[in-house]
């Protein structure tokens, strides 16, 4: 005769693990926001968990998500999370991970059109940034990414993007990507842009560690050490069996400016 029984629970310190490893994994950004919306109509319980696993290191993969950040659990009290969860990323926070992608678009004319040009300051993700620095949110924040997808190099300059920067965080990640197929040679070009705006006295001079992937030979890399002033580590991809000139040029010049102002310099 069968007998029906109930399904044991999971150990509540199995299920965190759980989370944890799915949160800190290397999804797609659109991979991502699924996982962020299925979490919490998933039950109270995997909720708590996820948004404590999550407070600690937050993702904005959105426009619209960092305006929900900024209102819903910073600023006003959540429809869905009760005070406990609320709190979560002001008690926890200690990263912040943001995610900039250019607009889709069908043709390659247009699609190249679209490296050129950055994204609109007005929806910058970057307002939270403003945000962050004017009220005294986030304390225990030390660590900020920032992930540019198919936006060219020059935004953060051209669009005057850290002139106002959390004094709290001393590690800055900047990494450029773009969409498969994207031919190297256009890659490159857009690498030797000069962002046409260069904000004199930008408020880095607390970042202690600074990394740039994908950048290149982007004027970025140089610009952002010459603005972090207290820097002790820069990390960058730029290898030293690279076959291309021009990154052996940048990546000896760079060596020398970390030489002269006694940093550290990883190549990752």
């Amino acid at each position: 005769m069968l007998t029906q029984t109930t399904p044991r629970e999971l150990p509540t310190e199995l299920v965190e693990k759980i989370i944890e490893i799915l949160w800190l994994s290397t999804f797609s950004n659109a991979e991502r926001v699924r996982f962020m919306a299925a979490s919490v109509l998933i039950s109270k319980a995997w909720t708590c968990l996820y948004s404590r696993i999550s407070s600690r290191d937050v993702v904005i993969p959105s426009v619209q998500y960092a305006k929900y950040f900024h209102t819903h659990l910073l600023d006003e009290r959540s429809v869905i999370f009760d005070k406990t969860i609320h709190d979560m990323p002001n008690e926890h926070c200690r990263s912040l991970r943001f995610h900039v992608e250019s607009p889709s678009v069908q043709t390659p004319t247009h699609f190249n059109m679209k490296f050129a040009h950055s994204i609109d300051n007005s929806e910058s993700v970057f307002d939270l940034l403003d945000w962050l620095a004017d009220i005294p949110y986030l304390p225990f924040l030390r660590h900020i990414s920032i992930e540019f997808h198919n936006c060219g190099f020059t935004d953060l300059f051209d669009n005057m993007r850290l002139v106002i920067f959390p004094t709290q965080v001393t590690n800055l990640d900047i990494s450029f990507g773009f969409t498969e197929g994207t031919s190297p040679k256009r890659i490159r070009d857009l690498q030797k842009d000069y962002p046409l705006r260069i904000p004199e006295g930008l408020p880095l001079n607390h970042i202690e560690t600074l990394a740039i992937v994908g950048g290149g030979v982007s004027p970025v890399l140089g610009l952002l050490v010459t603005s972090c002033t207290s820097l002790r580590v820069v990390r960058t991809d730029l290898s030293d069996k690279s076959t291309v000139e021009e990154e052996k040029e940048y990546l000896k010049i760079l060596r020398e400016v970390c030489i002269d102002r006694h940093m550290s310099l990883e190549l990752c």
